[in-house]
């Protein structure tokens, strides 16, 4: 029975210890992502996190936010107008312009529409990677910034296997090289 108790006693002051270890790492890791810049430090380590989910850029006084979702049919792109501590701006009043040019060279030109009463937003033609301007007219004044996306790459290239050997890939179709056989398509 002492031996029971003993252990027992052993066992919830691990549990205890553990929790105890716990409790420090996590302490420690909400002090290092403290930000010290409200109250006088000079450091700030915690990141700016993006008000709705996409990525910021400077552009003047301001900041400009993109945030792209490929799979809507419409209204792929929305931008939002920063102030510096990523509060937003109301669009009222203000116009833009948006310049893609797509990984094959193509360029389209568009105006910036305003959507809700704190972003704007613009079409895709393609699902590819680009490049884009912003430019949005905000108390008579334009500021810009340039933002680059990766898009929705699709492999249209097509791979042909034998169904005997399928170690044997090629981008045409033709004979398997070890068989004979016809190759088809991956």
């Amino acid at each position: 029975m002492k031996t029971y108790i003993s252990k027992t006693i052993r066992i919830l002051f691990i549990v205890r210890l553990i929790f105890l270890l716990i409790g420090i790492v996590l302490s420690i890791s909400t002090y290092a992502q403290h930000n010290h810049g409200s109250h006088g430090g000079g450091h700030t380590m915690a990141v700016e996190q993006s008000p709705n989910g996409g990525e910021v850029k400077n552009a003047g006084k301001y900041k400009i936010e993109m945030v792209a979702n490929l799979f809507l049919k419409k209204d792929q792109l929305s931008f939002y107008l920063l102030k510096n501590n990523l509060k937003p701006i109301p669009n009222e009043g203000s116009t833009g312009t948006i310049t893609i040019e797509y990984k094959d060279g193509s360029t389209t030109t568009d105006s910036l529409l305003a959507k809700g009463d704190d972003h704007f937003v613009a079409q895709l033609e393609k699902l590819e990677s680009f490049t884009c301007t912003v430019k949005v007219q905000v108390k008579g004044k334009i500021v810009s910034a340039v933002f680059s996306y990766s898009g929705l790459e699709l492999n249209t290239t097509s791979v042909y296997t034998c169904s005997m050997h399928p170690e044997i890939e090629q981008n045409k179709s033709g004979a398997c090289s070890k068989c004979g056989m016809e190759l088809i398509e991956k």
